[in-house]
């Protein structure tokens, strides 16, 4: 390596995919085992289960589109057809 080295540095914002993949999952997953105790605990059968893991479906992909919706944004901000006229 040399010392002016131009290679781009990699510089992680938390915006990787494997991020978002682990955070569908693992909202999902522990939600789920939450249910599953909360249902033992009361004997409910899987009603509590299923409650939070459609509760956690569907926080995940709200979350996973306004994060697209405001990474959009950000990327067209400067576009020309983004920009106001005076």
């Amino acid at each position: 390596m040399s010392a002016k080295d131009t290679r781009p540095t990699y510089r992680s914002n938390g915006e990787g995919p494997l991020g978002h993949a682990m955070a569908m999952v693992g909202t999902g997953v522990l939600l789920g085992l939450l249910g599953a105790w909360l249902d033992s605990l009361f004997g409910t059968g899987p009603v509590l289960l299923l409650v939070f893991v459609m509760f956690a479906a569907a926080s995940a992909f709200a979350s996973a589109y306004y994060r697209y919706v405001a990474r959009v944004r950000l990327e067209e901000a400067d576009k020309p057809w983004a920009r106001r006229s005076a």
